[in-house]
């Protein structure tokens, strides 16, 4: 039904959803998310550790505070995933894989990158967000293997991992 023709009525896009909240009508096609705006935040979930590092950042002994992601790349039409950990004293990126997909494969390859350059010795904090790869339990038991102290950024707060 068109308003202008059927009534001879013009009325702004704008008008039409404010009269339906207030009779409380819902579009049955296509339902926003109330407050207009996306959130993926979708409460506690799975495993997760305590942020060690507290936003400080800086570190005066190499492979003492390490970061690490996964960021998406766009490459000849199709993704790359990268995947690094930098070193928060020597501002290096001292390991990395790339991948066709982020998969627990990529973080295998990427903790024995790791492992080979890690001194004897250390024992680093690798600081990482709550993805699916950092709170999977073969991850979590590498790190403990390792010797290396796992830390998280709190939910929902980008500032945490400014590194």
């Amino acid at each position: 039904m068109c308003l202008v023709h059927e009534f001879g009525q013009r009325v702004s896009a704008k008008s039409v959803p404010v009269v339906m909240r207030r009779m409380g009508l819902r579009c049955a096609i296509r339902s926003r998310n109330p407050w207009g705006r996306y959130s993926s935040y979708r409460g506690e979930t799975g495993d997760h550790v305590h942020n060690l590092l507290e936003r400080d950042f800086d570190s005066a002994r190499p492979f003492s505070k390490l970061g690490t992601d996964v960021t998406e790349f766009k490459v000849a039409g199709s993704k790359a995933y990268l995947a690094p950990v930098y070193d928060m004293a020597s501002k290096e990126i001292v390991a990395w894989d790339v991948s066709r997909s982020p998969d627990l494969g990529q973080q295998k390859r990427l903790l024995v990158m790791l492992a080979e350059r890690l001194p004897a010795g250390v024992e680093p904090i690798l600081h990482s967000d709550m993805g699916w790869q950092y709170q999977h339990q073969w991850w979590r038991g590498e790190l403990e293997r390792l010797g290396i102290r796992q830390s998280m950024s709190r939910k929902g707060n980008c500032l945490d991992n400014a590194a």
